[in-house]
């Protein structure tokens, strides 16, 4: 056919050109200004890059073009990468995840070691037959670490399953990518390019009708709209504590945003916004943490209470709302941390 090679070339670099405009979205969004999504533009960026070479390489004629010519150093950068953003989401406080810019500055340095002194006109087999094996092999070891990484999350991680779904499905879908590099020859590398760009469209038609799916993996960062100075804002958190503490409101199980309210003398937005803001939870999620508090100490102190009867007492309107909660904070039912005892 005629118009084979344009149709090919337009296959492989649609989804390469649409996902770089994705990765400007989430370097220099202000609305995605948070670290994951930061390390995610960054990775989705490097990615593209290298589909992107591949698929000028399988058009490139006798000369190719300047952008071939760096050789294929900078692909150690992608499994750094992506293990960063992976622990970015499932171990934002992990020590790798704290040094992730040292972690990344260190492959960058052997980049430029590589660029500047093993350059790939001058050094061309060398580049295909040593370094591109080599860094191939690094790719896959940094996928396999990623999967390691998720795996005890998936069991563990309940309180957010759809990330732990859609971290599992990235790290499936580059090696995916990954395989179709390493198997397929270098006259065929144009078909990895339309792989990524039936990945690419596959996901980001996904989260474009799923929004609250992809709210909840994206985050938008937080507006730091602030009415109060910091003194009185410490001074409502700790008040609201102690009224919790001393008075046992949680023990109500009717009770509203507006009862806890009251008791500060602050407006039901003004407290809603201090327990998002500043205790970083929602009403519910802050009440029910007293209450299986509650709950654990009545299972201790009084063995022979039925697990309904405890819930009741600590503020639970139901038996299933009061194991949801407990699992949910204790990752195990009240009638396990009962045996245990």
């Amino acid at each position: 056919m005629k118009f084979l090679p344009q149709i090919v070339f337009f296959l492989g670099a649609i989804g390469v050109f649409n996902s770089l405009i994705i990765c400007g979205y989430f370097l220099f969004s202000k609305s995605r200004k948070n670290s994951s999504n930061r390390i995610f533009g960054i990775f989705l960026l490097v990615l593209s890059l290298r589909v992107l070479k591949s698929l000028f390489y399988a058009f490139a004629g006798e000369k190719p073009i300047w952008f071939l010519q760096h050789g294929p150093a900078y692909f150690l950068l992608i499994g750094p990468l992506l293990l960063t953003y992976i622990l970015s989401c499932v171990k934002p406080t992990s020590n790798l995840l704290k040094y992730w810019k040292a972690h990344l500055l260190f492959w960058i340095l052997i980049v430029t070691y590589l660029v500047i002194f093993i350059p790939f006109p001058d050094n061309v087999e060398f580049n295909k037959k040593t370094l591109l094996p080599i860094i191939n092999l690094q790719w896959l070891l940094f996928i396999i670490i990623s999967g390691f990484v998720i795996k005890p999350k998936v069991k563990n991680f309940k309180n957010n399953p759809v990330l732990i779904k859609w971290l599992t499905t990235l790290v499936l879908g580059i090696l995916i990518l990954w395989l179709s590099y390493f198997f397929i020859q270098y006259d065929y590398f144009v078909s990895g390019s339309i792989i990524f760009s039936i990945l690419f469209y596959t996901f980001f038609l996904f989260f474009l009708f799923n929004k609250k799916i992809a709210l909840n993996i994206f985050p938008k960062a937080k507006k730091t709209t602030i009415s109060k100075t910091t003194n009185e804002t410490e001074k409502l958190v700790v008040e609201l504590k102690k009224i919790m503490t001393t008075q046992k409101l949680y023990t109500n199980p009717n009770l509203k945003l507006s009862n806890v309210a009251s008791h500060l003398n602050i407006s039901t937005h003004e407290l809603s916004r201090l327990l998002n803001e500043n205790v970083g939870e929602n009403f519910t999620d802050f009440i029910n943490k007293y209450r299986i508090k509650e709950a654990k100490v009545l299972i201790k102190e009084n063995l022979k209470y039925t697990l309904e009867a405890i819930g009741n007492q600590s503020g639970f309107n139901s038996k299933s709302a009061f194991y949801k909660a407990f699992k949910k904070f204790t990752n195990m039912t009240p009638a396990k941390y009962k045996s245990q005892l």
